[in-house]
């Protein structure tokens, strides 16, 4: 009684809230009185959760609520990020679109309308005999206590999502909806307890995918939703419309064109330039030229029992979504067109109008859809991404991954190769006389078990100011008949090879990768090379190197840098939601119990820091040193350090103290 006392209030306070700002206050205390009989009652709905799938290259948020990824404005999680833990999403919302007729009246039952209720929690396990991953949920329309004036269907949901570490199965997620017709609640006891027949059914999916990049650029934003391209198509005449893809030989054939793809991309927005000052904006070049948007965006229909034929295409965006249930039957459902927004008034490409477009595919319709009767839909949601040329040669792995999603659900998802194991990777210091002078790198070699296995990369990076990774390979070491950098060097124990990366910096922060690499794949179907992912949790590390802990003396204490620059490069230029922090002045070669104090040179006390305790927040690790205590340059008064000369004080209890110096500069 107690947590459902906790949920109403909570609501209470929501819906009010939506009333003020809203201005429908009579509407909304209907809704509340509504949220009231179902969290005091014996209602099965219960409150809105989900799980992410993080293992692949697309991470991705699963919802109890028939909602794909994560539409929140601030403190976004994964929302069809690609790649997995770059916060480059592609995706603002997707959802489910269900319809019918009902005694000869159209009704629709969608998800941005709140017309889905969760009667279930979202499950993940790691045990499926289909999948990596494999999630678990139920939702339905019978009571939907936050949509308005809505007619229920009378349908269930029971949603399944699969994913995958395999390379080739990594860049999509498989999602099957079995829709039960339970019929309709006639009593007010949020049951279905009345059966209800629809007749022409129609199963649809509505992709809002703004394809954006940075966390930090808002949600309506040039870069983010204003220039996406939705389209989905029966042949490629098309990409000759668009300057950025034609002109190509592509390869893509007839076989190859897909009216069951419906698929969105960055395009050209005309009214702004690129951050690198070039008119042409499609793919979103950083200022370093490098595309930060390459990918393509993609739902593909894979299968339905019984089977449903693809209906109708429609292109819809902020300004003239389908206000009602008629609305959307006379201009969507109903009409039975594939439409090309290449071909819109304007022109294709960089002239075409520039709105925040979103598309709804439509499958059906099933004559008669009766009470206790199912629909089973399976499709994959991915992403195709030439991360280096964009533009067509996304386009081609988009497909080329849709044909790995549609094998896959062919043969009962049963995968056609195993991926190798992902390497266990250990990053150390490589100490010498008392000092880092590099990092050591050590894995194992249980990769080459696969049958497939050719090469090991090994990769280094270090963030950008954009939060995105900047890769760079280290070294490739080659099992091929000939081949001069096979095999890699030995490590110190059986089984395992090391190296040593002399070319650090103490106090920046390292990110290190070893993956396994099969040679090329062609055998049931092109699956290309298949091999570990990039951040797989076993062989993928951050550290931030520093010297070991001082043991005899506090001679070599000292602040680094001395003097502090705002723009030093371990400082974090773009601070974010998610990597909140700004500034790090460290204290180095410190005893672990080290505390240092920090004063003006009139005496006046500013701040306290410890050993062991780092300012960054944001990583996947704690990558604090028992050697260093770091400093974000707030005062104990919480304002940011002025310019000038500082004292600090380390005092230990195992080797005394110490006083410095130290210069701040802006």
């Amino acid at each position: 009684m107690k947590e459902q006392l906790n949920k109403l209030g909570l609501l209470t306070i929501v819906i009010l809230l939506l009333g003020l700002t809203d201005g429908f206050a009579a509407d909304q205390n209907r809704r509340l009185m509504e949220l009231e009989k179902a969290f005091t009652m014996d209602s099965p709905v219960v409150a809105n959760n989900w799980k992410f799938h993080t293992i692949g290259s697309l991470w991705n948020r699963v919802t109890n609520f028939s909602y794909l990824g994560d539409d929140a404005y601030e403190n976004r999680t994964p929302s069809c990020d690609y790649p997995g833990g770059s916060g480059n999403s592609y995706l603002y919302r997707g959802t489910l679109w269900l319809h019918g007729f009902v005694d000869g009246v159209f009704h629709s039952s969608t998800g941005e309308d709140k017309e889905f209720s969760p009667i279930d929690s979202v499950y993940l396990t790691t045990e499926s005999t289909r999948a990596d991953q494999e999630t678990y949920t139920r939702y339905y329309d019978v009571y939907a206590p936050g949509a308005s004036a809505h007619v229920p269907l009378g349908v269930e949901v029971i949603e399944r999502t699969y994913a995958w570490s395999a390379s080739y199965a990594g860049d999509f997620i498989i999602y099957e909806y079995t829709i039960k017709n339970v019929g309709i609640d006639t009593d007010g006891d949020y049951l279905p307890d009345t059966p209800q027949e629809i007749q022409d059914f129609y199963f649809g999916m509505r992709l809002d995918g703004d394809v954006s990049k940075l966390p930090t650029w808002g949600a309506e934003d040039k870069y983010s939703n204003q220039d996406d391209m939705v389209m989905t198509n029966s042949q490629w005449d098309w990409l000759e419309r668009i300057p950025q893809l034609a002109g190509y030989d592509h390869g893509l054939t007839a076989a190859d064109a897909d009216s069951t793809l419906m698929f969105m991309f960055d395009a050209d927005n005309s009214n702004y330039p690129a951050e690198n000052g070039q008119p042409d904006d499609f793919g979103n070049p950083g200022i370093d030229g490098v595309l930060q948007t390459p990918g393509f965006l993609g739902i593909k229909i894979l299968k339905s029992v019984p089977a449903l034929k693809p209906s109708s295409f429609h292109i819809c965006h902020i300004y003239n979504d389908p206000a009602t249930d008629q609305e959307a039957w006379t201009r969507m459902i109903g009409v039975p067109e594939f439409e090309d927004i290449s071909i819109y008034p304007g022109g294709g490409g960089a002239a075409y109008p520039a709105h925040d477009y979103r598309g709804i595919y439509t499958l059906g319709p099933l004559p008669s859809f009766s009470t206790g009767d199912s629909v089973v839909v399976t499709m994959a949601l991915g992403v195709g991404s030439d991360p280096d040329s964009g533009g067509i040669y996304s386009m081609k792995k988009l497909v080329q991954i849709m044909q790995v999603a549609q094998f896959i659900v062919d043969n009962d998802y049963v995968l056609a190769v195993e991926a190798p194991t992902a390497p266990t990777l250990e990053v150390d210091y490589y100490v010498v006389d008392g000092v880092t002078e590099g990092l050591t790198l050590t894995w194992d070699n249980l990769a080459e078990n696969n049958s497939y296995f050719q090469f090991y990369k090994v990769s280094k990076g270090i963030k950008r100011a954009d939060g995105s990774i900047g890769w760079q390979t280290m070294a490739i070491y080659c099992d091929t008949l000939g081949s001069s950098s096979w095999p890699p060097p030995a490590g110190t124990s059986t089984d395992t090879y090391q190296i040593i990366d002399p070319d650090i910096t103490n106090g920046l922060i390292y990110h290190y990768s070893v993956q396994a690499f099969t040679e090329e794949i062609n055998d049931p179907i092109p699956l290309g090379q298949a091999y570990s992912q990039l951040t797989d949790e076993k062989s993928y590390r951050v550290i931030s190197p520093a010297n070991p802990v001082a043991t005899e003396t506090l001679d070599n204490v000292k602040a680094v840098p001395n003097p502090y620059i705002g723009s030093a490069r371990w400082n974090n230029p773009s601070p974010s939601d998610n990597f909140p922090w700004k500034h790090r002045l460290h204290f180095t070669n410190l005893p672990a119990d080290a505390t240092v104090k920090i004063f003006t040179l009139d005496g006046d006390f500013v701040a306290k820091v410890q050993a062991n305790r780092s300012v960054i927040i944001g990583e996947s690790v704690d990558l604090s040193s028992p050697s260093v205590a770091e400093w974000d340059l707030m005062t104990r008064n919480n304002q940011e350090a002025a310019p000038g000369i500082y004292l600090f004080v380390v005092e230990s209890p195992s080797l005394g103290e110490k006083v410095g110096k130290f210069i701040i500069v802006r």
